[in-house]
Order: C-alpha cells, then structure tokens, then sequence
C-alpha cells in the first residue's frame, strides 16, 4: 500500500485556506492537515484540524511528528491599513513558520502571492517575467508585507537549495467567493478612475487559482511563477460588464488626497473607492505567463473575460440566495443536531 503523503494547510479558517484544503481532499493518497488558530466556521469533512498559531514554535514538533510533506502556507491577513498585528502575522510568522518548516524535514512549501509585488511604473515592460524585481513602493499594508516577504523568500531559497519553494504570483483574482482589491473595486456602485487612463488588467478566476496550488502541490514544482488567464480587459470594459459606470477623476486630485488617507476619518475613507492603488490603475503592471504552461505545466480553465463574466453572474443571483444571517446560523450544523436528537428520543416523545 502506498503510503500517504502528508499534506498542511495553514490558515484553513480562510476563503483560501479552505478552498485548497477542500481540494487537496479529494485527491487520493493525501492526509491534510488544517493549521489556523481559529476553526474554521463551517466542519471541512475529512480535515485533520490543528489549533496552533503559526507562530508557535511547538510547530516543529508537530510537523516532524506528522512527516509532514508538503505546506500550502495561506494564513494572510489582507488590509489596506497596516496594524503592527498583521505585520506581526504575515511576515514575521511567515519568517518564522518557514524556517520551522525546515527544521522540521518539510520537502516542499507553496506560498500565494501577487503580479502587485512588481509595482505599478511608467518605465515597465509590456509583460513582466519572474525574473524581474520586486520592487512595489505601495501605501497598502498587504502588498508591502507580500514585498517584504518575497524580498525574505529569494534569500531563503538561496541558503535552503534542497528545498522545492513555490510562489505563485496571481493576477487580480475573481470569482464568487474572492475577496480581492479588483473585486472590492467592481462591487463599488460607482468605479472610480483616473482621467485619460483605461488600464488594461490581468484577471484569474479564484477555482482557477485553487487549481493552481493544488497542481503545484500534487506535482511538487517548485520557483517563482505568475499565474494569470489569457487574454487582457480594461477597466472600461470591466464596468461595462459589470453594469457598473465609471467616474473619472483628475488623477492629481487623487494623488494628493490618498497619501492622507491614514490621518482624519474623512480622509481615511477616501480609500475604501480605491482598493486598487492609483497607480494600478494608471501604469502597466502585465506579467509573462510563460513560465505558467512551460514549467508549471498549468492551463486555466477560464480566460479573463469568463473569468470576469462568471463573477457577475455570481453577483446578479447573490440577492437571491441564503441571506448571510442565514447562513451563519447554519454554520452551527444545527440542522444535523436536531436530526441526531430526533433519532434518540423514544418513541412516543416525538413533537
């Protein structure tokens, strides 16, 4: 019998956590761990939950008592304003939990980044390959951490050569249940942008990127590579699609009111109509995706515009489905309870 191989998943409480260990389960010959230090609201069947921070520097032991194979390290904390907590968790933890990781005998870790690491500049290429610079100078705190961290990954990798180290930069990620800066932006009522500009961007569907780190982790690939749909849409065309209409606005007025955006409470909401940077939405920031078929071996199923078309239709029938309430409350699988208690009462006492 071939043994399994042992597969943890960090930040599993999470959309993406969740989603790849859901899809990590239904490979064959696989045990899954779940890492996060809250569980996940909802039962993930088959997973095998560990409550740990991935801070804790008992990691080690439980990785090595496992033979832990591989990590898909997902625990992120996404915001615009940077908290020293976040900081704390996502590249300081991240630091930390990698170099635990290979104390422990972890073969391969896969980590999700971002295409936003390379910056948004006038002077860029028309397709950014991986090996150009990380070099975002960005106001939001998660793309500087994803900076921070990359920057801490190229020298990691140099000083640990036997490890197989995956990054997957992704484009603006989309789909039903993708939180991401690109589909913060189209969720707005009115998309903001900036006057003379219609950037062109790079979208992948969220189940496409799952795909992605669970072809990376059933492969064992390792290296840096972007992962994005065919094809390219502009903003325009983005609104358009989305019903949405677009409010271009001075660009010189954005860029004076933004850098204050930390300062007062008036200013501070100015960011919530700009969860894409300014300068996203100005300068090119295409990445290559050659290394994405030849390397990786990896197709999405979906190209931008079905990618961006799926996610409006999600968005159309959204007020038709289970309420969030609702759905909350069905987390508690009260339904289940009530079903088992049901079973064990004897006869007769049945309302």
């Amino acid at each position: 019998m071939t043994p399994q191989r042992v597969i943890a998943v960090t930040g599993v409480s999470g959309r993406w956590g969740r989603a790849v260990a859901e899809a990590l389960l239904a490979q064959p010959a696989l045990h899954v761990l779940g890492i996060d230090a809250r569980p996940p609201q909802r039962r993930i069947n088959g997973l095998d939950f560990i409550k740990a921070d991935i801070r804790n520097p008992l990691l080690v032991d439980l990785l090595r008592a496992e033979q832990v194979d591989t990590v898909v390290h997902l625990a992120w904390r996404e915001r615009q304003q940077r908290r020293e907590a976040d900081f704390e968790s996502n590249v300081l933890g991240t630091m930390q939990f990698l170099g635990a990781c290979v104390e422990a005998g972890v073969e391969q870790i896969v980590l999700r980044s971002s295409t936003a690491v390379y910056g948004a500049r006038p002077e860029n290429p028309v397709y950014l390959d991986e090996s150009f610079p990380v070099a975002a100078r960005s106001s939001y705190a998660s793309v500087r951490d994803m900076v921070e961290v990359e920057r801490f990954l190229a020298e990691f990798a140099a000083e640990f050569p036997e490890l197989r180290l995956a990054v997957l930069r992704f484009a603006n990620v989309v789909g039903a249940d993708a939180d991401s800066p690109f589909t913060r932006l189209l969720r707005l009522p009115v998309i903001p942008s900036l006057l003379g500009f219609d950037p062109l961007l790079q979208l992948i569907d969220f189940e496409d990127a799952v795909r992605a780190l669970v072809h990376t982790v059933l492969t064992r690939a390792g290296g840096v590579v972007n992962v994005a749909a065919d094809e390219v849409v502009s903003l325009c065309q983005a609104a358009g699609m989305a019903g949405k209409p677009v409010l271009p606005i001075l660009h010189l007025a954005v860029y004076w009111t933004l850098p204050a955006a930390g300062m007062t409470p008036v200013t501070r909401r100015a960011r919530r109509y700009w969860p894409l940077e300014p300068d996203y939405l100005r300068y090119p920031w295409t990445a290559g995706t050659e290394r994405m078929r030849a390397d990786l071996g990896f197709e999405p199923m979906w190209t931008a515009r079905q990618a961006l078309q799926r996610f409006v239709e999600a968005q159309r029938i959204a007020p038709y489905t289970a309420s969030s309430e609702k759905q909350a409350f069905a987390d508690d699988d009260l339904d289940v309870i009530i079903e088992d208690r049901r079973r064990s009462q004897p006869t007769g006492q049945e309302g």
